[in-house]
């Protein structure tokens, strides 16, 4: 199995090889995968997973968690023919360290606001799961700087209508009361504005109906209707 056959693999879900991460010995010893050198990083960029996964009967059946059981479903099923283990970012705890293993894998830098900023997807890309392999793969990184360490007016802490994103981390409560009482907000119809101002990346942000499903799987029931 090489990069290319994988990303093959993954195309008709709209799905993308995020990078390969070398298992360090004591993660192999820590998290119980003896047998395994690698890990494949796989994950959406912009939208790309979404038309499938919204025609799937994760997304129409009404249960809970649809993306967390689309994403095992499709995993389970790639997983025996890559002759691969599937692990999953949302399983826990304990949780497995999807974000280190990202920072090893491209290179992402942590944004003002605590997202994983990508040089050219900027905010926009996610973790959905990953496939452990016996094989080694190239995983030589070209290291980047962070895109915000050049962005003078940095919108993306002068955007929030509650200055939820503090210096000492970012303020859930006050985000949440106030997509709750004001649900006609933009951040309510484009998802986090402070996301959405972000200068990097724009060509990839998330499809309307995209960031109000994430927005409210985030607010949890009761939800403005």
């Amino acid at each position: 199995m090489n990069r290319e056959e994988l990303e093959s693999v993954l195309a008709p879900y709209g799905l993308k090889l995020r990078g390969v991460v070398g298992l360090t010995q004591d993660e192999i010893r820590d998290y119980g995968f003896a047998g395994f050198q690698s890990v494949a990083l796989v994950g959406n960029i912009g939208s790309s997973f979404w038309p499938e996964f919204t025609q799937s009967n994760e997304y129409l059946d009404g249960e809970v968690n649809p993306l967390d059981r689309w994403s095992m479903r499709v995993a389970d099923e790639l997983a025996p023919a890559l002759n691969a283990r599937p692990i999953y970012p949302f399983q826990g705890p304990p949780y497995l360290p999807f974000q280190q293993w990202a920072k090893r894998a491209e290179a992402l830098h942590q944004s003002p606001i605590g997202l994983m900023m990508h040089p050219r997807y900027g905010l926009w890309h996610a973790y959905r799961f990953g496939l452990l392999f016996v094989e080694e793969f190239d995983t030589s990184l070209v290291k980047q700087d962070s895109p915000c360490l050049s962005c003078v007016e940095q919108p993306c802490l002068n955007t929030c209508p509650v200055g939820a994103f503090l210096s000492e981390g970012y303020d859930v409560p006050s985000c949440t009361d106030y997509l709750k009482q004001n649900p006609s907000a933009e951040c309510f119809q484009h998802g986090c504005m402070a996301r959405y101002m972000c200068p990097v990346g724009r060509e990839f942000r998330y499809d309307d109906e995209q960031s109000q499903f994430h927005l409210r799987a985030f607010l949890k029931p009761p939800f403005p209707n």
